[in-house]
């Protein structure tokens, strides 16, 4: 009571009159809001608008009430069709948040994974790159060299490599290379046999 006189005297049951502004005003601003904040993230705000709208209403009709606190204490749904209805969507809105939450936790876990992979694959691409130039140079390098000895010496050129690609595809073989002239003396034992000398 923040007017004793008007509270005596300008109505004739001032409690009346606040629990009917009180209601008016929970039904005014309750219909403002969907019924999920309602019943769970919006009671805050709610109190807050209802408390500013009955404090405007109550000095209005000068009943000598003052409001201090507006408390929402349990939001329930009409009836129990609407209260089923209500924690079908709440379990269905946790199970999103849920399978959101999962869904952010995989996506964390495996971008980091993702991105070492790619960049793994990046630098050994760029790794073979340079790998792969640095041999191609190389045997550029190799040919002009080789084709400088060509222009100066033709046949000695091919003979030579002749030679170390016979050695390069038969590497195990002994070959005795002669000018043709000379007589060849083989040794006895290449004619062995495993058995024995004959």
């Amino acid at each position: 009571v923040s007017d004793p006189i008007a509270y005596l005297f300008n109505t004739n049951n001032p409690e009346m009159i606040l629990a009917n502004e009180a209601l008016s005003c929970i039904r005014a601003t309750v219909t403002d809001y969907p019924v999920d904040e309602v019943m769970t993230t919006g009671k805050g705000q709610i109190q807050q608008e209802i408390r500013e709208l009955l404090a405007k209403e109550l000095s209005e009709k000068q009943i000598g009430m003052q409001i201090v606190n507006v408390s929402v204490q349990d939001s329930e749904p009409p009836t129990s069709e609407v209260a089923q209805a209500f924690k079908a969507v709440e379990t269905a809105r946790q199970g999103k948040e849920t399978a959101v939450n999962d869904a952010n936790r995989y996506r964390n876990e495996q971008i980091p994974y993702a991105e070492a992979e790619a960049d793994r694959i990046i630098q050994a691409a760029e790794a073979e790159k340079t790998a792969r130039i640095a041999e191609a140079e190389g045997q550029a390098a190799r040919f002009s060299k080789m084709y400088e000895e060509y222009q100066k010496f033709p046949l000695i050129t091919k003979k030579r490599m002749f030679y170390e690609a016979m050695e390069e595809i038969l590497p195990d073989l002994k070959i005795i290379v002669t000018d043709g002239n000379t007589q060849t003396l083989m040794p006895l034992e290449s004619f062995t046999t495993a058995g024995g000398n004959e």
